[in-house]
């Protein structure tokens, strides 16, 4: 494959990914407080959104592969990535 071919799929496929986590609302409301907040701890996340553990694994877990938070060990909390966030909304004014 052409390289400026795999460039562009990559970069349609990274605003296809942006968008959908942009209309996600738990996902969203993750990141949002996180931004406002600072890190939060699994459980707090829960208990400020109000959803289930389940849930919230789920979320997490797609947001930390995204590299929009990062978990640190000590203490255990969850952090926002600050640049990936700002890319993130980015895509938000393109529209």
């Amino acid at each position: 494959m052409h390289e400026q071919s795999r460039g562009n799929i990559v970069e349609k496929l990274t605003v296809i990914r942006s968008r959908e986590i942009l209309n996600d609302k738990v996902k969203m409301e993750i990141l949002e407080m996180l931004k406002k907040k600072g890190p939060s701890s699994f459980g707090g996340i829960v208990r400020d959104l109000g959803v289930s553990q389940q849930s919230a694994t789920n979320h997490i877990l797609e947001l930390k592969l995204l590299g929009l938070i990062e978990k640190k060990t000590d203490p255990p909390n969850f952090n926002l990535n600050e640049e990936r966030y700002s890319t993130l909304i980015s895509f938000s004014k393109d529209d």
